[in-house]
């Protein structure tokens, strides 16, 4: 199983999607920015890696969110979504088209890649609930 990362990145309550460019695997669908965990490499460092080199950004990573296992033809992969904090630079689409900051409670309108799904789910539930907690 490939360990893949994803980055959940808020700012002003708002929470950025990448749109996968034409002639990148999954082109034309929303995701959190990302990707593979190289061997040898903490999915902590993974991520801060990724995020300057597909992005032009810089920070840390936070907080573990969740894990999201998703069998795609080509083989199983287990996305690790953690929170991160944007310190620096500028974002630059490198391999994506677009970017939207988007409500948490919107994400899951977008067609986002299916391991990411569960993932932009749970980030609404949890909006909801804290717009709406139980007393």
């Amino acid at each position: 199983m490939k360990e893949v990362t994803a980055a959940i990145i808020a700012r002003e309550g708002r929470i950025l999607l990448l749109r996968r460019a034409a002639g990148q695997k999954h082109a034309g669908f929303w995701e959190f920015p990302g990707g593979k965990t190289e061997e040898g490499e903490t999915p902590q460092t993974c991520l801060e890696r990724e995020l300057q080199e597909e992005l032009g950004i810089t920070g840390e990573t936070g907080a573990h969110i969740m894990d999201s296992p998703y069998a795609y033809p080509g083989g199983t992969i287990n996305l690790r979504a953690y929170h991160f904090h944007w310190r620096g630079g500028e974002l630059q689409l490198r391999v994506h088209d677009a970017a939207a900051w988007c409500l948490p409670q919107e994400l899951p309108a977008y067609a986002l890649t299916p391991a990411d799904i569960p993932v932009a789910q749970a980030l609404a539930a949890a909006a909801l609930c804290a717009a709406h907690p139980q007393g």
